[in-house]
């Protein structure tokens, strides 16, 4: 039941009286005056959220579950020895230098090839056009 203002002056004037003014203006100021409305009460805690509320909730076991099958998902070290190591590593790179040296070798000595067959071709016909026209300036030199 909400109390008047009539009533709190009443008991004010009371306190005054038996305290004596200055302890009564400190409990005063120490008691909420205004928005006792506006607190909580249990029931207004009971509705907010009840036992079966919080059940949607995960508890410690749930988390330690979650846990315990988290950790039985990560790989182990025997897993984890199914993957290359460095030493495998460094011997794959030497293999793939080895492999690609020499077919690097072979595309030079492919490219020395056909480079030697075009420069026989354009001297042969370098030559054919020289003693054509070396031929051509004799037969009207002398002829």
């Amino acid at each position: 039941m909400p109390v008047t203002e009539i009533e709190r002056r009443e008991l004010v004037n009371r306190l005054v009286a038996t305290i004596g003014e200055e302890s009564t203006e400190t409990l005063m100021q120490c008691l909420l005056t205004e928005g006792r409305d506006q607190l909580a009460t249990k029931d207004d805690l009971k509705a907010f959220a009840t036992k079966d509320d919080l059940k949607a909730f995960a508890t410690k076991d749930d988390l330690k579950a979650l846990e315990n099958t988290l950790r039985a998902e990560l790989a182990s070290k025997d897993d984890l020895k199914a993957f290359a190591t460095k030493d495998d590593l460094k011997m794959l790179e030497k293999v793939l230098r080895a492999e690609s040296n020499e077919r690097f070798a072979q595309l030079e000595a492919l490219i020395n090839t056909a480079m030697g067959k075009q420069m026989r071709i354009y001297v042969g016909l370098l030559v054919g056009v020289m003693l054509t026209v070396w031929g051509t300036s004799l037969v009207y030199a002398f002829g």
